[in-house]
This record gives structure tokens, C-alpha cells and sequence, in this order.
């Protein structure tokens, strides 16, 4: 494990690094879904969530790969692979697995899996750039064990060992981990990090759904594209200004994260955004 270099950036402020995009797209893959808890999604003790009922949602499990002309192919997040359409544990771990993950994990065919989807549009993996790890990097086992996986300083992998757990990193020999307060503090959002040093890409730092959560925004030439990780994993919590609930560490430190990425977004309203786990085609379903 070493750290993630961190190059120097000419930009100070965002209306520059717009003025200056990059040959840079993004395109999101749905590789499963999970069903899970609203009140994890959403919190619903926000005052602002008292019309959100507790219950079951649908949630596409997602993955972003990202095409560079100057730099190559990444992923943001990797989402499963296709051993989630052998069994509903894939690739975590422990003597309950099966049972825990029973009914809750579901992809209807191994062809969803992100190997698979990356294999189908020729991608030449260069690297993976993760949010946080969670089921977010649960399809880290089927990729080339060579490239980089980038993660912020902070996360680890959960579970209670010999039970529940996970072990994604276990055959990859480069983990980076990123230390978004080597970064520089950009208007809005605070400490950042122009990962290419070309304002292409940058890494945002957003704690509290994990201790080392990042959000990354894409500088594209034919769109700007903030993908928020579950920092707000569905469209209903950033509409109705709420932030992630139960499956967060830290909702109070998460609701802070959430609101300055808001407020970007209200500041720049042609950023498109991404959610956790939502986007306009991958939608949640509420049950």
C-alpha cells in the first residue's frame, strides 16, 4: 500500500476549471440491484424526510467508467461482478454470508457483472477510483490485480470476522490510498484534489456516509458530471434537501458533506448529477 500522488493545480476556482474542460466522458453501468432499507438511504429523522415513510426500496448498484483521451480508461466505483449471479453473496465472505445476503443482492444475469460490461465495450483498465468500498467496490476481485485502486484515507473494509466480511484487495499489488487534505481548498467544497493535474477530474472530500467518503466531479467537454457516491445515494434525499440515513457513520458529519455539494450544485445548476445509487436511466424503486 502506498499514497496517492497528488499533483499540483494552476486552478483556484471552479469558473476557470469550467473554462478549461477536458476530452474527458463518463458513462454508468448498472452491474445489480440490492434491496434495502429506506431509513439507510434517507434519514428520516430530518425534519425535511416527515412525508418519506420507512420501508423497502429497489436500488441499482452502480459503477462509472471514464474515458480520457490524453489518460485512459477508469472506473469510478466498480459495483459487482458476476458472481452475483451465482449467488447472492458474491464475493463477501464468512459462515452467514449466505444467509445475510440472501433476498437482498440480485443480478439477473452474469453479463451485468462489471467485468463483463467492461470486456463488452473493449475498456483498457487503467485504474479504479473508488467513493468508499462497501459493496461500491465489491467487483474489485475481478479486475486486473496490476492498476491502481485509489481510496481515501479512512476506509477499510466492514464486516465481523469470521461472519460477515470482505476481503476485495486481497490479490491487487498497487493500493493507493488518497489523502484529500494534501488537496487544496477550491471555493464551495473545500479541500480537492485535481487528480490529473489537467482539472479533468477531481476528488472531492465529503466524510461521513465512511470516515474516507470522496465525490468526484468530471470536467467534460460535453457535460459536467458530479458523481456524489452515497454521500446522497437517491434523487428524493436531494430534492427534499436530506441527507443519507442508518448506513452512514457519521449522519451529522454526512449531513455537512451534503449540503456544501448542494450548494455547488445550486451554485453550477448545469452540473448533472449522480446519485449513490440513481441516476435519470437506473432508478430507485420504492416499495
Amino acid at each position: 500500500m502506498r499514497n496517492f500522488t497528488v499533483k499540483k493545480s494552476e486552478f483556484k476556482e471552479w469558473d476557470s476549471v469550467f473554462k478549461n474542460s477536458s476530452s474527458i466522458s463518463v458513462e454508468t453501468l448498472k452491474t445489480g440491484t440490492i434491496i434495502c432499507k429506506i431509513s439507510g438511504l434517507i434519514n428520516l429523522k430530518n425534519k425535511g424526510a416527515k412525508q418519506i415513510k420507512g420501508g423497502y426500496a429497489k436500488i441499482p448498484v452502480l459503477a462509472h467508467i471514464l474515458r480520457h483521451e490524453k489518460y485512459g480508461d477508469y472506473l469510478i466505483d466498480t459495483g459487482f461482478d458476476s458472481t452475483f449471479s451465482k449467488k447472492a453473496e458474491g464475493n463477501f465472505k464468512g459462515i452467514l454470508s449466505k444467509f445475510y445476503f440472501k433476498k437482498r443482492h440480485f443480478q439477473e444475469k452474469d453479463s451485468e457483472g462489471v467485468e463483463k460490461q467492461l470486456e463488452k465495450r473493449s475498456i483498457n483498465l487503467k485504474g479504479v477510483f473508488l467513493t468508499h468500498i462497501h459493496e461500491h467496490a465489491a467487483g474489485v476481485p475481478s479486475l486486473p490485480k496490476e492498476i491502481p485502486y485509489i481510496y481515501g484515507y479512512g476506509e477499510k473494509e466492514v464486516g465481523i470476522f469470521p461472519l460477515v466480511y470482505s476481503d476485495f484487495f486481497a490479490n491487487k499489488i498497487d493500493i493507493q490510498k488518497m489523502d484529500i487534505l494534501q488537496g487544496q481548498d477550491m471555493p464551495i467544497l473545500g479541500k480537492c484534489i485535481d487528480i490529473f493535474g489537467d482539472g479533468s477530474l477531481w476528488a472531492i472530500s465529503t466524510p461521513g456516509h465512511t470516515e474516507g467518503h470522496i465525490s468526484y466531479l468530471i470536467n467534460g467537454q460535453e457535460s459536467k458530471v458530479l458523481i456524489m457516491g452515497d454521500i446522497c445515494s437517491t434523487k428524493k434525499g436531494f430534492e427534499i434537501g436530506v441527507e443519507t440515513g442508518k448506513y452512514s457513520s457519521n449522519i451529522n458529519e454526512g449531513r455537512k458533506s451534503f449540503l456544501k455539494l448542494k450548494e455547488f450544485v445550486d451554485h453550477y445548476p448545469y452540473i448533472e448529477v449522480v446519485f449513490g445509487h440513481e441516476t435519470d436511466e437506473f432508478k430507485v424503486e420504492y416499495r
